[in-house]
């Protein structure tokens, strides 16, 4: 038995010896394992030079391109023109129809100074590919630049549509349009309800532009009522009272009637409701009140179904609580009747009315103080600038010294012929 056990030692375990078809099996499975791996890193954009020769299916070659085209966006590091057109067509030999490789050519012939040549890769770019984005806005700047306004808004109003992400560097640039007289002649057409960009245009240049005007007189240019969308109405309040603030009010007067909310009869009438409802339209061609802790104002029901208006400042400020622009037309006074007052030490509340266009421009009439013993529920009376084609009526309040604010209620607001 210990002779069988030696030999059975003997004989132990062979080694593992692969055929010749196992082994061609086992490196087929190996180098499929690695093409698998380099396809992997080419569709996450790890780029592995290792595998540049097999092509662009195993190579991420567009993984260099992106942060170029970052580098060039962000101004992180300068790019030699030669680098750039270099990846460029490094990329059209992987792709042929690649636009955004032939935007990278153009933008090295343009680093270059060969404007002719950049304008060809991107005329070509553009062939392959209306909605690269950045395609479309190279071409688009460079056409305004040359004076092309017409066919630069069609290129920044594709890219919009097609590429809402890239669309606030668009839109910015169209804000910007919008204050040369040319530019508005072109931007007028735009100017319509099914503009899918109209309320961000619109919003971004009543929000950024240092003055309203041209924003203004591109609806007055227009010569048609304003588009009516719902998003446009608190724009198109903001875009009323920084006309009035900034002193466009000829601009301001020509606009207003144009606006979806607008009230002619509101311009030449004080009374803040009619039939019981509130005026509407854009303050402060309607009455415009003021809303902070300091000054204020805020509508309310009287006797007999009237209404009027409470005016109030806090103590120890000085300030407008309530404003209303008005074109006279004939009426050359302000009248109202004093129902309550509340005072403080030193408080007041007075009229102030500013002619703010025609002959008399700058001409101010005030009121005496209304929180001193005028008569309570009789009509008082206050004469406005004469030869005045647009007036602004203020109500100016000091809350004085106490404890609570001074505050009056008018109503039986109107204008009267002198």
């Amino acid at each position: 038995m210990i002779q069988a056990l030696q030999r059975g030692d003997k004989s132990g375990p062979k080694p593992f010896r692969p055929s010749p078809h196992v082994f061609v099996a086992m490196l087929a499975g190996l180098f499929l394992a690695v093409l698998s791996f380099s396809q992997v890193a080419a569709s996450i954009g790890v780029a592995i030079d290792t595998f540049r020769p097999l092509g662009g299916g195993f190579f991420s070659w567009r993984a260099g391109q992106t942060q170029l085209a970052l580098n060039l966006y962000e101004g992180r590091k300068k790019v030699a023109p030669a680098k750039l057109i270099d990846v460029g067509r490094t990329g059209l030999g992987y792709a042929p129809l690649s636009a955004r490789s032939l935007w990278m050519v153009g933008q090295g012939f343009e680093r270059m100074g060969d404007k002719p040549r950049a304008r060809k890769a991107m005329a070509r770019a553009e062939q392959i590919s209306r909605r690269d984005a950045a395609v479309q806005l190279w071409i688009a700047d460079d056409q305004l630049r040359r004076g092309m306004i017409a066919s630069a808004l069609r290129h920044y109003d594709l890219i919009v549509r097609t590429q809402p992400d890239a669309g606030g560097e668009v839109i910015t640039r169209l804000a910007l349009i919008i204050t040369a007289p040319q530019g508005r002649a072109y931007l007028r057409p735009y100017v319509r309800s099914d503009n899918v960009w109209l309320t961000t245009l619109i919003g971004t240049a009543v929000g950024k532009l240092p003055k309203a005007e041209p924003i203004g007189r591109l609806f007055v240019e227009r010569k048609a009522k304003a588009p009516n969308l719902p998003e446009l109405g608190p724009i198109y309040s903001t875009l009323v009272y920084r006309l009035v603030a900034e002193g466009s009010n000829d601009v301001a007067v020509a606009l207003y009637p144009l606006l979806p909310r607008s009230n002619n009869s509101a311009l030449s009438d004080v009374r803040p409701t009619i039939d019981g409802k509130p005026v509407e339209g854009y303050p402060p061609f309607t009455w415009y009140f003021a809303d902070s802790s300091a000054q204020g104002a805020t509508l309310i029901g009287l006797d007999r179904g009237e209404s009027g208006i409470e005016f109030f400042g806090s103590s120890g400020t000085v300030g407008i609580a309530a404003t209303k622009l008005v074109a006279p037309r004939g009426a050359a006074r302000l009248q109202w009747q004093l129902r309550e007052r509340s005072t403080n030490l030193q408080s007041s509340a007075v009229w102030i009315a500013t002619c703010l266009s025609g002959p008399s421009k700058g001409v101010v009439r005030e009121l005496a103080n209304l929180l001193s013993a005028m008569p309570l529920n009789k009509p008082l009376t206050m004469s406005l600038p004469t030869a005045c084609e647009l007036v602004r009526i203020d109500m100016r309040i000091a809350g004085g010294i106490g404890r609570n604010p001074a505050s009056l209620v008018v109503g039986d607001l109107r204008l009267v012929k002198g």
